[in-house]
């Protein structure tokens, strides 16, 4: 027993002292704070590439969207352009008011509202037609008096009830009057007059068959003889349906002035502006449906075939200032809005991450490869950081877009 006691009071002792504890705290703290820095850096760079990813997918979902309505600009209505482009020109709003493209009847498929300079931003508007079986423009057979509900054509292929309907008082002159109705039955059976002379030289407009299109009435007459000269009837396709739509960006502003007053610290919305209702009529007040956010720049440019040569080629790009301001465009001849070939849209989309290590952003649209000012219709501007220092990531986008169906269809 007393070697087992001795043993044990001779043990040496064992343990942690102050200095160790110490000594591990100020390592724990260290490893502490280069995992927080370690953390802190890696949660930036995730937020800003998901920033910069959200920013891109913004604009790529613009890009698309305006590209597909461009690119239906003019469709179902290019083949009749030339009946079309002897409606007069509607004077209800100024022609600077996307209202003004809704309510005419002029087959331009796309205007350009310029925002005044190349860091305001541009809109436009886009009209074209979803009728499916008819494009081109049917005869009147006999006169319809101001207020008729009834029209005597000579074809009803591809009309239906429910159409928007365009009556063209004299598809040969210039500022004829033009009017838009809603088919309510669906068109009547062919007959025939029967005091009808097959043998008759003349082929008079008596002689020809005749199709009843019920419709809700305008307060234009038509002439009606199915001769040349006669007036005629277009068909837009189903009313709700028939497409004249604005594309702008709003900046929170009741009503939306144009142009907005996009910046860093208050980006604007892209929208989609429906300028007719479900029965094919003007909106007087219409409303946006926002598309994309974060947009701080849009400008569009024309692409233009100026020399009129034989293979009517696009040879540059103008901005919608004069000659190409939508006065122009709107009371233009047909053989001024065949000269525009293409339209092109520039976006400037802003990351919602602020990064303070950033400076001023300069940016370029519609570069080409001199990179100076001998490019047609090159914009630069400068988006300045923020106070102290600081500025968002920014996303530029463009695309080129071919009016086809205004190609495809040209008239002479």
């Amino acid at each position: 027993m007393s070697r087992i006691g001795s043993a044990r009071s001779g043990a040496r002792p064992r343990g942690f002292g102050l200095v160790e504890i110490m000594v591990g705290l100020v390592i724990g703290l260290i490893a502490v704070l280069v995992i927080y820095q370690v953390y802190t850096v890696a949660e930036g760079f995730k937020r800003n590439t998901t920033a910069a990813g959200e920013a891109q997918m913004n604009g790529l979902f613009s890009t698309f969207v305006l590209g597909m309505e461009v690119g239906n600009g003019g469709a179902a209505m290019a083949v009749s352009a030339p009946d079309l482009a002897s409606c007069a020109d509607p004077v209800t709003y100024p022609a600077t008011d996307p209202r003004h493209f809704g309510e005419t009847f002029r087959p331009v498929p796309v205007i350009i509202y310029d925002g005044g300079g190349a860091s305001s931003p541009d809109a436009f508007a886009v009209s074209y037609s979803l009728s499916s079986t008819l494009a081109s423009t049917a005869m009147f057979n006999a006169n319809a008096l101001p207020g008729d509900a009834t029209y005597q054509i000579q074809s009803s292929g591809g009309f239906h009830k429910g159409d928007l309907i365009v009556g063209i008082s004299n598809p040969a002159g210039t500022n004829a009057a033009c009017a838009s109705s809603k088919i309510t039955l669906d068109p009547g059976a062919v007959t025939v007059p029967p005091t009808c002379d097959p043998a008759d030289p003349n082929k008079s407009g008596n002689c020809i068959a005749s199709v009843t299109i019920t419709h809700t009435g305008t307060g234009i007459a038509y002439n009606g003889n199915g001769l040349v000269g006669s007036s005629t009837l277009f068909n837009m396709g189903p009313a709700d349906r028939a497409q004249k739509v604005a594309y702008r960006l709003c900046d929170g502003r009741a009503g939306c002035p144009q142009p907005p007053a996009c910046a860093p610290t208050t980006p604007c919305s892209l929208e989609s502006v429906p300028l007719l209702d479900s029965n094919g009529q003007l909106l007087a007040a219409p409303v946006g449906n926002p598309l994309a956010s974060n947009i701080v720049n849009m400008k569009v440019e024309y692409g233009v075939d100026t020399d009129l040569d034989q293979l009517g080629l696009l040879d540059t790009w103008v901005q919608a200032t004069a000659p190409w301001d939508p006065a122009s465009m709107l009371t233009g001849t047909l053989a001024k809005i065949n000269q525009v070939k293409a339209i092109r849209v520039g976006l400037i989309v802003q990351s919602e991450q602020f990064d303070k290590t950033l400076g001023d952003y300069n940016w370029v649209l519609f570069d080409c490869p001199a990179h100076d000012n001998t490019c047609p219709g090159r914009l630069t501007g400068t988006i300045a950081a923020q106070a102290p220092t600081g500025n968002w990531r920014y996303r530029k986008y463009e695309t080129i877009i071919p009016l086809r169906n205004e190609i495809w269809n040209k008239a002479s």
